[in-house]
């Protein structure tokens, strides 16, 4: 593993204009949970790193609107996320998740906008929060902007950040009635998901409203399933409803075979399990809401 120069701005402004700097070529480094697997494996070689630790202090609040949005700073580590009694009481379906996603050592140190800058496209928030109607809060010295999480990821390890920029918060909407996420993995459960399924929706009596379904792991990036929606929309849930979703989205995704299995074991397990998600989403939804 070649030696690189450790940069520690106290300050985002400086963190933002050490990456500005002609000519740089390095990282910013968060957790640096994935940096350090990357650069054991010769894969991530750089001549410097931009240390994120010390802007912790004043930039790891989670806020909670009445509403029910919350808005967090991108250095909050997954733990934190994890362990606030706010966020899981406004955004149950985080809880479920957390508990799959990587292991305790992982989520204590990996902070939220280093993750979601990453752009694995195996890791398990990116479809949920973009079912959720997320978005990223970025910065650099030329300003900041919103990005929607759904438009964060562009392919493998290819996101629409610029190499200026630093994701310094994340937006949820405040959660919908019905909100799930499926991890489906042939290896340990906290390890990568051979596909994951995200869904979120209104549920108007026995009704399925303004669904957002979005599949991860077997596709190259979060990827939305609008047909599938466009059936589900509007209609009372049932066990023929999800077979023909089920479907529906068979012939809809584009899945792609690597180590974790090939296009058709993809497709049987989107088949088998992506009617499982919504009834979870069902059964888990608020209870002043919950389908008669």
């Amino acid at each position: 593993m070649s030696s690189f120069e450790l940069l520690q701005p106290a300050s985002l402004d400086e963190a933002l204009q050490m990456l500005s700097a002609p000519g740089f070529a390095g990282r910013p480094a968060s957790g640096s949970t994935a940096l350090s697997l990357m650069r054991r494996a010769g894969i991530l070689n750089v001549d410097s790193l931009v240390s994120l630790e010390g802007l912790r202090q004043s930039l790891a609040q989670i806020r909670l609107s009445p509403e029910g949005e919350a808005q967090i700073d991108g250095f909050v580590t997954l733990g934190e996320m994890e362990h606030h009694a706010g966020l899981l009481a406004s955004h149950p379906v985080l809880a479920r998740v957390f508990t799959t996603l990587a292991n305790p050592r992982v989520r204590n140190v990996a902070m939220i906008g280093g993750y979601l800058s990453h752009g694995d496209p195996h890791m398990d928030l990116p479809p949920l929060l973009s079912a959720l109607d997320a978005r990223v809060t970025v910065r650099s010295l030329r300003g900041s902007r919103d990005i929607p999480v759904e438009q964060l990821y562009r392919g493998y390890y290819e996101t629409a950040l610029q190499a200026d920029e630093l994701i310094v918060g994340l937006v949820l909407p405040a959660q919908p009635t019905c909100a799930s996420y499926k991890k489906i993995t042939t290896r340990a459960r906290h390890d990568w998901p051979t596909l994951g399924i995200a869904a979120a929706f209104e549920a108007a009596g026995s009704r399925l409203d303004r669904v957002r379904l979005f599949i991860g792991a077997a596709t190259d990036r979060p990827t939305r399933l609008a047909r599938t929606e466009a059936l589900l929309a509007g209609q009372a849930w049932s066990a023929e409803l999800g077979r023909r979703a089920a479907d529906t989205a068979v012939s809809e995704a584009q899945l792609i075979p690597d180590s974790h299995g090939s296009t058709e074991y993809k497709q049987a397990l989107l088949r088998a399990f992506l009617p499982d998600v919504f009834e979870e989403a069902l059964q888990t939804a608020k209870p002043a809401t919950r389908l008669a």
